[in-house]
């Protein structure tokens, strides 16, 4: 193999005389390594590299050998067997007294269970359980009929905190108790909007039952000075020409004139109702206006006294009842 001497290109043939790129002619000198390669900047640059990588490894293996010896952060670490550290929580909690089978079980959402709570079903206490991945559970079996009210009364500190879910049908997978406020150890505390925004609608909407099947009994959150207010009404059918239909009908308040007092708190309320005309066979609609003042017993509120009212008095505010 034989290299141009002037244009450098190689000939592959055997006994070729001359360049068959230039035409020079071909020395018999084998082709000699260009002096030039590798670059002598490329050899200092891999050498520097070489270098580099050598004093990280070099570092990597100290740091380990150092996390090995005396644990991270300068602490002795710990044997493979030490217990592990749990964060503190801000109260113990418990695993309740209840052990259900699966399907028995109605889960409370948005409450973890702590020593020392308590849990009412409409004022009356139920015993709990707790999962295994930590919520908290009762008995489906309590659940006897529909819009239940559930209270959690939680010890917080030195005082104690309440909470409330509405269970609208025994039938619903889970119950979701909403947010905490201030309580005694018996769960009293003023209502707020959301508690009587439930505790009403609970009630119209046993009222217009009450109507449907002429039976007090089924009158909720209602003391017996209120039963015996409607017995006679109810009983006598004077307000059944409509069958009511209670999954479309509902109350709500306004808190113009709404009034604290001692154990007692007095508003206006609407209860909006439809239901089918039992003659005609026409659906109606329509609006009961009406004063409504509910008092703390047997650790549940309950309505105690009803006084219509105009539509007028429930915008301004105006109370029937006296709230002192």
């Amino acid at each position: 193999m034989k290299r141009c001497p002037k244009c450098g290109a190689v000939s592959l043939r055997p006994g070729e005389k001359f360049c068959s790129r230039c035409g020079a002619p071909l020395s018999d000198t084998p082709p000699q390594a260009s002096a030039g390669w590798p670059p002598e900047s490329f050899v200092r640059r891999k050498r520097t590299a070489t270098i580099v990588v050598v004093v990280l490894m070099l570092v990597v293996l100290a740091a380990v050998l150092w996390v090995a010896a005396f644990g991270m952060f300068g602490r002795p670490a710990q044997p493979a067997d030490a217990p592990v550290q749990n964060l503190p929580v801000t109260a113990e909690t418990s695993q309740g007294t209840l052990n259900l089978e699966e399907d028995d079980r109605l889960y409370l959402e948005n409450l973890t269970a702590v020593k020392d709570m308590t849990l009412t079903l409409d004022g009356k206490s139920i015993p709990y359980g707790v999962g295994a991945d930590g919520r908290v559970y009762i008995d489906r079996a309590a659940l006897t009929r529909t819009d239940i009210l559930l209270r959690a009364i939680l010890p917080s500190g030195d005082g104690w905190q309440t909470s409330l879910a509405l269970v609208s049908k025994p039938s619903n997978p889970s119950a979701s108790f909403g947010t905490l406020s201030v309580c005694d150890e018996e769960g009293y505390n003023d209502p707020d909007q959301a508690y009587l925004d439930a505790m009403l609608s609970v009630y119209y909407r046993s009222q217009l039952q009450a109507f449907n099947s002429r039976q007090v009994e089924d009158l909720r959150f209602s003391t017996d000075l209120n039963d015996q207010s409607w017995e006679g009404s109810i009983t006598m059918g004077a307000y059944d020409a409509v069958a009511y239909n209670l999954d479309q009908s509902d109350m709500t308040f306004t808190t113009a004139g709404l009034a604290y007092g001692d154990h007692k708190v007095t508003l206006n309320a609407a209860g909006q109702w439809t239901g089918t005309n039992r003659t005609s066979g026409q659906t109606e609609s329509g609006t009961d206006y009406m004063t409504i003042q509910a008092i703390w017993r047997d650790g549940i509120w309950q309505v105690d006294r009803c006084m219509p009212c105009t539509q007028e008095e429930y915008e301004n505010g105006t109370l029937k009842l006296s709230s002192h």
